[in-house]
């Protein structure tokens, strides 16, 4: 799964440490403080009972995740290949007085430096199956696995607009890829998923449709992009994606797919 991994790592490096000084921004907004709530609230009941487990963080930008799984006391081991990221993520965890309780440093996720089983817990929100070999390497047996997936329908959808023909060949493909963000990436169905993880050792847990949902649902642009909102309204919300996020039948309208696996 990871012969195509993007070649020119230093324009990707340079793209992200762009980036990093605002990404956070997207997440004080209403779409993407849902969004991580639902990612949270899958997360939570998958995470080791051991708070003495070694979880590691890949691609962890600025410490979304590793922040609160330091605070709740786990051996966190966050890496990215932005200098930037990671030294947004370095001023949080100072700031949170727990930048001793989280190891840092920057490498490609396709390349890990670390011997394989090292980790009980891997989490790799960057859409990146690409990188699946590599994080299941370093995942221990009996480890759980948690990575983000290019949901291919959803990218057919939104690619129909402009490319109605591209769309088609994408939505009609097995197996095939699409770029985002300007990276390119191999874009999967769940069932898709589910063999490719299966073929390499993993037993799947769940796989989940995450992101992307206020786009398709009728809430207008204002309320997505409002940094003050109603709570009841926001709840009501949240709980209507998290109950999305585990229907089937409606898996296809995600942006993203989050797969859940046990390494045997």
């Amino acid at each position: 799964m990871a012969e195509d991994r993007p070649k020119d790592i230093e324009r990707v490096r340079k793209r992200w440490n762009e980036h990093a000084n605002r990404y956070d921004g997207w997440y004080e907004r209403f779409e993407g403080a849902v969004e991580h709530y639902v990612e949270w609230e899958l997360l939570k009941g998958r995470l080791p009972q051991n708070r003495d487990a070694k979880i590691l963080d890949a691609a962890g930008g600025t410490g979304r995740i590793t922040l609160p799984l330091a605070k709740m006391g786990y051996s966190v081991t966050l890496c990215d290949i932005s200098t930037g990221m990671i030294n947004v993520a370095k001023q949080k965890l100072i700031k949170e007085r727990i930048s001793d309780k989280v190891k840092i440093l920057e490498c490609d996720v396709g390349d890990l430096p670390f011997p394989d089983e090292s980790f009980d817990f891997i989490l790799c929100w960057d859409g990146m199956i690409e990188a699946a070999n590599e994080l299941i390497r370093v995942t221990k047996r009996g480890g759980k696995i948690s990575i983000f997936l290019m949901n291919r329908c959803r990218e057919a959808i939104d690619l129909l607009p402009e490319d109605p023909a591209s769309a088609l060949a994408l939505i009609k493909s097995r197996l095939d890829y699409i770029y985002h963000d300007e990276e390119k990436h191999r874009a999967v169905t769940a069932e898709d998923a589910r063999k490719l993880f299966e073929a390499e050792g993993i037993r799947v847990i769940d796989i989940y449709a995450v992101c992307g949902w206020l786009n398709v649902l009728p809430i207008p642009e204002k309320v997505r992009e409002s940094r003050n909102w109603d709570e009841k309204f926001f709840r009501q919300v949240a709980e209507m994606l998290l109950r999305l996020s585990k229907e089937p039948s409606v898996k296809g309208m995600s942006r993203h797919l989050v797969l859940y696996g046990e390494r045997i």
